[in-house]
């Protein structure tokens, strides 16, 4: 234990001294190597997604303010209802009804906290919208993989 704690010390006593040495050389990996730095991004931000962490912003799953828009108008289209409720209910199964009435009829959160006919909203507000990205994550999913199987 006290080897490590020497150890600890020594660490930030070197990081303090040359903080600026660490930083520049940080910088100039990251000039040198942008796609590897985009895919660990990428990595960490799957993974974010995958351990349950849904507050996630949309940059965090790629979704720009124009395919936001072209998932909110296939969601409300009856074209692909199947697709809409799987993902619902893999972004979250006590709440896929309330994230389903939110974002085909745009319903916000405060009209849904309690329903009448789907009940008390399990989440919170910043958890439900967390929700509500993910769900667009994985429409957007299950819509590219259409794309896909229609192409071949």
């Amino acid at each position: 234990m006290e080897a490590q704690e020497t150890k600890k010390i020594y660490r930030r006593q070197y990081r303090s001294k040359n903080r600026d040495k660490i930083n520049a050389q940080h910088r100039a990996w990251s000039a040198r190597n942008r796609d590897k730095l985009k895919e660990y991004q990428r990595k960490y931000w799957e993974k974010k997604a995958e351990t349950g962490n849904i507050r996630l912003p949309w940059s965090a799953y790629g979704i720009t303010e124009e395919r936001y828009n072209e998932l909110l108008e296939a969601a409300r289209s009856s074209l692909y209802d199947a697709e809409v409720l799987s993902a619902a209910a893999k972004a979250d199964r006590a709440v896929a009804g309330h994230i389903i009435l939110s974002v085909v009829e745009g319903v916000s959160y405060d009209h849904l906290e309690f329903h009448e006919k789907l009940g008390r909203c399990t989440l919170g507000r910043t958890n439900f919208y967390g929700a509500r990205r993910l769900f667009f994550h994985y429409l957007d999913c299950a819509l590219k993989e259409l794309q896909e199987k229609g192409k071949e």
